[in-house]
């Protein structure tokens, strides 16, 4: 479903008192704010006037502003939300429905660039809030931006009561604390615990990696594979979790680290003698993938691959049908989780903790997770 934006801004409330008789007060806001709600409504919901704003400007008790909003939310005008904000309904949106929230989803702009997992997470999740009646807003941010300020003043101008962020990292640390300052619900999911701020959810892929390389040891008789790396691009939680999969199931392993020469370093992985070869970092992965795709293509050709930090998109056709194994988490069943944890509250509930395991497929097309980006073969990125 396509991202609406809720509009914030109705413009201020007319500035006058009601100076009638206490029991006429009532019926005389009623219609005015019927009013006001009429001449704002548009396709979509809107974000209405506060009950303190509207009882200070009118000089009315909020009681009574109250008993107004119920009214016009009999009426099917407007939609107050437990604990949140009052909404102005659209005139396009189904009135048996509610807004629930805004939730604010935090995007590194890098991330969704460059990581198919990434990108399936904020994709489902975003369907999953639509379709219980949330109101998803997508957040993108650079680096820079997470620290200083642009992210909370996102986060600000459209007025989110909720924030589902997936692996915020180290530098998220001063935003969080501020968001939570602000009275704005964050919900973390991480793949590990961050000290002094626990994540509600985590997501392990220890099952997933011993999934694979069970299977290697036991069916194809794999003692000895090459975990390739990048020092300026490493997957670090990933890699120490493959780590100690490789020395408990006892197969030995050797670390190599890529360099500039993409090429070459594939050349050479296409010759060793090892039996299998596994890298933990989807953004690796995705950089050979673009920068020399038909050596990629000639290395799932020749050697048992792992990708065990998700799929990696396809600059090629050629590499469509190449398998592989991939160690990946069932993102519409995360999404649906947490989106009923929200609906419930069961979200925001500090004692608990739910962990989603990682699932592994073994020898499926490299295209069956990752988007593929067919370009004809003349353009194909140069070696």
């Amino acid at each position: 479903m396509p991202r609406t934006r809720i509009y914030c801004h109705l413009g201020p409330l007319p500035q006058r008192a009601i100076r009638k008789p206490a029991h006429q007060k009532t019926d005389s806001l009623f219609q005015i704010l019927r009013s006001l709600a009429v001449k704002h409504q548009r396709e979509q919901p809107r974000v209405f006037y506060s009950l303190r704003e509207v009882a200070e400007q009118f000089k009315v008790p909020v009681s009574s502003v109250a008993k107004v909003y119920c009214d016009l939310e009999r009426e099917g005008l407007l939609n107050r939300v437990r604990g949140s904000k009052t909404f102005l309904q659209g005139r396009r949106y189904n009135r048996r429905l509610s807004v629930r929230a805004l939730v604010g989803l935090p995007i590194l702009f890098s991330n969704f660039v460059s990581s198919p997992d990434y990108r399936a997470f904020y994709n489902a999740i975003q369907s999953e809030l639509w379709l219980r009646g949330f109101a998803p807003t997508v957040l993108f941010c650079r680096p820079n931006e997470i620290t200083n300020g642009t992210l909370i003043d996102q986060v600000n101008s459209y007025r989110s009561d909720i924030i589902i962020w997936l692996s915020p990292g180290r530098n998220a640390k001063e935003s969080l604390l501020r968001l939570t300052d602000m009275g704005i619900r964050v919900i973390t999911v991480n793949q590990f615990q961050t000290p002094g701020r626990p994540s509600r959810y985590q997501l392990w892929r220890e099952r997933g990696m011993e999934a694979v390389l069970r299977e290697w040891k036991d069916r194809g008789a794999v003692r000895k594979v090459v975990v390739v790396g990048s020092k300026a691009h490493r997957s670090a939680v990933t890699e120490e979790v493959l780590l100690l999969v490789l020395e408990g199931l006892g197969i030995e392993f050797e670390i190599r680290s890529f360099n500039k020469e993409v090429g070459r370093c594939l050349r050479d992985l296409c010759r060793i003698k090892a039996q299998g070869v596994i890298l933990p970092s989807a953004t690796v992965a995705s950089m050979i993938s673009f920068q020399s795709p038909d050596k990629l293509a000639e290395l799932l050709r020749t050697q048992r691959v792992a990708f065990v930090d998700g799929p990696i998109d396809l600059p090629t056709a050629r590499l469509a049908t190449a398998p592989v194994d991939v160690v990946t988490f069932n993102w519409q069943a995360v999404a649906e989780s947490i989106v009923n944890d929200l609906v419930t509250l069961a979200a925001f509930d500090a004692t608990r903790h739910t962990i989603f395991h990682a699932e592994a497929h073994l020898r499926v097309p490299v295209s069956s997770f990752g988007d593929a980006i067919y370009l004809p073969n003349n353009l194909d990125t140069p070696q």
